[in-house]
């Protein structure tokens, strides 16, 4: 029973102090109020109400029962200097007003929000939170104009004493809610010299502003202007600081305009009250609103660039393991060479090629790597959340192939008499997947025309047809002579062979070299900076379809290779 009794009187003590604080904000509501037309600017026991049930659960809802008794008895005395029964009735109609409206906005928030993570995170949930905040002004509002109109007590026309109540709740949740719960998250700030500079920058433009503002030429001219000289303020807030320090600095410029509007000095003061005052709560919803939706891209934008840089560091990884892979593949089989003693010397000359060829492949595996890096650097200077998420499934694609690549090699690596494979190819879909696997290989634009006349089914091994035109291709916009790459592309599928010609204009090859690119290592120019193995490779995999390749060249003027592979 003690321990029992103890709870209660800890839980007791905690709606008290929460009911004082709940209290104290509905006090400063009626501070920033305008008194001859009894409509508060900012009501912040709305916003405070929220934060406190949020952070400790609906079971403080007879806190916000209390304060808002509270409130109501101090308002009456304020403004009527007495308190008689008819207004304990409104009192405690108004407290079941606020305790409904703060439990709704609860409610809500807890449904749509996670509270594992921290609130006001991606720029969505702040327009989720508007919403909520327009609902419970809209709840409170409906229910403080039918009391005051039962009370009589309600001095102003209906719809604008509760437009006047909607925005004024709209203004206070949507400041205090978010400085509140921002306080109560875990976040760095780390201070630096460019801080401290953009810091003296500002005050002295400020100190400037005010300078100005006190000469009675310029003085009209500076408080009319005010609502676009704090843009700046504001957007330096969002991209610089985090949701705490912006929120405090929105509430700070917030609270001096609306005292400054209540003395009747400022851009807002207009002959009306009634109109100052919602262009003043419009004001200050509006650069709210705007300033925790920048702040949250902001911090949306780096957590996608650390993404970005995790998948780099991933993605090197990946590429180490697979080359280690290879690398111990080479061993394993040099091993195995040396203790079978293998005298047959076409079984020699073959491993000892396949040996070079895993050795040297690391130069084919490179116009996908070279491709994700120029996309990463692409994702970096990106902005639109949209454009960085194509970017994302490029590169995302760009691995997939190249992974799909390594382990075609390693079984090309285990025996290299892999029988055919026959499917059907479609060229157009073969020549366009491979200009998009290499469209950022020299970061220039590639022009290409292709002609493919394909009205049959053509049937060959895809993966190895996908091998000769990716090398072909490749060559054809990496040699490209200083000058946009131009790679002419016909197909020409017949009954029973498919003719195909693959035409650049670059540096071309020498006559006295014509016969000897093909072979193993062999370097046509110093200023090739290739393993020497690429037309090695093609040749080879267009012996393996029983096809033939021939090549024209000219220096300065490009080269065509044609090719003829039957279909299987």
């Amino acid at each position: 029973m003690k321990l029992s009794s103890d709870r209660i009187n800890r839980e007791d003590l905690q709606v008290l102090k929460f009911a004082l604080l709940y209290f104290l904000a509905a006090a400063t509501g009626i501070w920033f109020s305008f008194q001859h037309i009894h409509a508060a600017a900012i009501l912040p026991s709305g916003g405070v109400g929220l934060a406190i049930l949020y952070l400790n659960g609906k079971k403080m809802w007879r806190a916000i029962t209390i304060g808002s008794l509270m409130a109501g008895v101090m308002q009456f005395y304020l403004i009527q200097g007495s308190f008689e029964w008819l207004n304990a009735v409104e009192c405690v109609l108004l407290a079941i007003a606020a305790t409904v409206e703060t439990v709704l906005g609860h409610r809500l928030l807890m449904h749509f929000f996670e509270p594992s993570r921290g609130l006001f995170q991606r720029a969505g949930e702040i327009f989720k939170f508007v919403g909520i905040a327009f609902l419970m002004g809209l709840v409170g509002s409906v229910m403080v104009v039918l009391t005051m109109a039962m009370t009589g007590s309600l001095v102003s026309p209906v719809l604008l004493t509760g437009l006047l109540w909607i925005t004024a709740e709209m203004v206070g949740i949507l400041l205090f809610t978010p400085f509140i719960l921002s306080w109560f998250q875990d976040f760095k700030f780390e201070w630096n010299k460019t801080i401290s500079m953009e810091i003296a920058v500002f005050t002295v433009a400020m100190g400037a502003i005010i300078i100005i503002s006190s000469i009675p030429y310029f003085s009209p001219i500076v408080w009319k202007s005010f609502p676009y000289l704090v843009v700046p303020f504001f957007l330096w807030l969002a991209f610089r600081f985090n949701l705490q320090i912006s929120i405090s600095g929105i509430m700070l410029i917030s609270l001096l305009t609306v005292l400054f509007t209540i003395d009747g000095v400022g851009p807002f003061v207009m002959e009306s009250s009634h109109h100052s005052l919602l262009m003043l709560q419009i004001f200050i919803g509006v650069f709210s609103i705007s300033t925790m939706v920048l702040t949250s891209t902001v911090k949306e934008r780096q957590e996608a660039q650390k993404t970005v840089e995790l998948f780099n560091e991933r993605l090197e990884h990946t590429v180490t393991e697979r080359t280690k892979e290879l690398h111990d593949e080479i061993q394993i089989r040099k091993v195995a060479e040396q203790k079978a003693k293998v005298t047959n010397k076409e079984l020699r000359k073959t491993n000892a090629e396949l040996d070079s060829f895993v050795y040297s492949v690391s130069h084919d595996l490179r116009a996908p790597i070279t491709s994700v890096l120029g996309l990463l650097n692409l994702a970096r200077t990106e902005k639109n959340r949209e454009t960085l998420q194509k970017y994302l499934d490029m590169i995302s694609k760009s691995v997939i192939q190249q992974d799909l690549f390594i382990k075609d090699i390693l079984d090309l690596s285990r025996n290299s008499r892999l029988k055919l494979n026959r499917a059907e190819i479609n060229f157009e879909e073969v020549v366009n997947e491979i200009f998009e696997q290499l469209k950022y290989i020299n970061h220039l634009k590639v022009n290409k025309t292709l002609e493919i006349d394909q009205q049959k089914p053509f049937y060959s091994d895809e993966s190895r047809v996908k091998v000769v035109l990716n090398n072909l291709i490749s060559n054809a916009i990496r040699h490209h002579n200083g000058k946009q790459p131009q790679v002419d592309i016909t197909v020409k599928v017949k009954p029973k062979y498919a003719h195909i010609s693959i035409k650049d204009n670059g540096i071309g090859i020498g006559k006295e070299h014509l016969n000897n690119v093909f072979k193993m290592f062999y370097r046509a120019t110093d200023t090739n900076h290739g393993s020497g193995l690429g037309l090695y490779i093609v040749k080879e995999t267009v012996d393996k379809l029983q096809g033939n390749i021939k090549l024209k060249s000219e220096i300065n003027r490009g080269t065509e290779v044609l090719l003829q592979i039957p279909s299987l």
